[in-house]
């Protein structure tokens, strides 16, 4: 195997397991929800959310570093909207990740209302749309 379709693997492997990461933190952002407030079952959740988005920020990264080097090495150009459409988005998603929804879900946690409950369920759930929207991108790029 050459090292485009090795790294091409590793890129679609990395995209899948953030994908699976992003539906792990929405079914930990439901099950914190279930009870919101200060408990002790809700630290340990809260703790391995932290945990997921900690792991989903390093996937993400090895994801576009892998997508960035494949667009060098391969026939695309950097100048293509797919690719900076895509970077953008992976972007967006880290920047979300940290400043907007795990402040949400530390908020969660310590007792909050039913608004912000749903609001923290519903940012899980923007995350795995965009990564949607990014994989949708990554498979209609040109051949």
């Amino acid at each position: 195997m050459s090292i485009d379709g090795a790294l091409s693997v590793a890129h679609m492997c990395a995209g899948i397991l953030l994908f699976f990461l992003a539906l792990g933190s929405v079914a930990l952002a439901v099950l914190i929800a279930v009870k919101p407030g200060p408990d002790h079952a809700n630290e340990r959740l809260r703790t391995r959310a932290n945990t997921f988005s900690l792991v989903e920020n390093v996937v993400l990264g090895f994801v576009v570093l892998t997508g960035v080097v494949a667009a060098w090495i391969g026939p695309w150009s950097f100048s293509e909207l797919w690719l900076w459409s895509s970077l953008v988005a992976a972007a967006f998603y880290s920047f979300a990740l940290v400043f907007v929804t795990k402040p949400a879900r530390m908020a969660v946690a310590e007792g909050s209302s039913a608004g912000k409950v749903g609001m923290q369920v519903n940012l899980q759930m923007v995350h795995v749309l965009l990564l949607l929207v990014v994989l949708a991108s990554m498979l209609a790029k040109p051949a």
